[in-house]
């Protein structure tokens, strides 16, 4: 797929945060299309690229740049038709282009999980049953003595709200980043924290909602879970998980229904 066709402007480039300056994304830019030339590519060519992409540089301001990747050994001058990638710039131009693309796959995933009613929201619960009874399996199996110190401070300061009478919200998802956290899997902790940012979220504006009022039953079952998790069991962590986060589901819909959602 071609760069513009992805990102189609300087703008949208630098909004990746990938690049730190504009003329690290412009450095990026001239290896991108010296890349997909057949054959080497002088300043003049580059100079059209660069336009197309709304970029308006001179000959000479492009020179700079291509000196300044000849010195990192990215491009190398043939005779006098232009620059072709070394080795070690194809190479960096690849490590670029594959954090390119998962950003923009962090992005259509973060679109995709914005919840904006009951029916998202519990979809949403639902897919954080599937990943959060492998993450309880998985943090039984992994977590280290740090880790359960972790997951046993969250527990407590759950406990502590709900004895104090405050919103337990916060707390309660504490406690399921800090699990997914002492998992150990790169996946399912980004995942899942992306999917309680949108939940906070959606929850925020919500006057009453049923789960605020379970406070002293979820803390009672997050108590079971820590202890599985403690104890090594990967199953039981597994199946109390499970069956926590389908109660959740449950409470949400049935508010849902008396709200009017089917």
């Amino acid at each position: 797929m071609s760069i513009k066709m992805v990102f189609n402007s300087e703008k949208s480039l630098m909004r990746t945060g990938l690049f730190s300056s504009r003329t690290k994304m412009i450095s990026y830019l001239l290896l991108r299309f010296i890349a997909d030339k057949d054959e080497p590519a002088g300043s003049w060519v580059l100079r059209e690229d660069l336009l197309s992409f709304g970029i308006d540089c001179s000959t000479a301001t492009i020179g700079r740049y291509l000196k300044e990747l000849d010195y990192r050994e990215y491009t190398v001058q043939k005779s006098n038709q232009g620059r072709v990638l070394t080795p070690i710039g194809q190479a960096h131009l690849e490590e670029l282009e594959e954090r390119l693309e998962r950003t923009r796959m962090q992005e259509k995933l973060s679109k995709a999980m914005k919840v904006t009613e009951y029916g998202e929201l519990i979809e949403l619960l639902y897919v954080r049953r599937a990943l959060e009874t492998e993450a309880a399996r998985q943090a039984a199996i992994n977590a280290r003595a740090e880790d359960i110190a972790v997951l046993m401070r969250s527990v407590e300061d759950h406990r502590d709200t709900v004895e104090q009478n405050r919103d337990p919200t916060e707390p309660a998802l504490e406690f399921h980043a800090v699990v997914a956290d002492i998992s150990h899997n790169k996946f399912i902790c980004p995942i899942l924290n992306m999917l309680i940012y949108e939940e906070k979220k959606i929850e925020a504006v919500m006057e009453t909602l049923v789960t605020r009022e379970r406070g002293r039953v979820y803390v009672k079952e997050h108590e079971q879970i820590a202890q599985a998790i403690c104890d090594h069991d990967g199953e039981k962590a597994a199946q109390f998980m499970y069956a926590h986060i389908d109660e959740l589901c449950k409470a949400v819909e049935e508010q849902a229904c008396e709200h009017g959602y089917k």
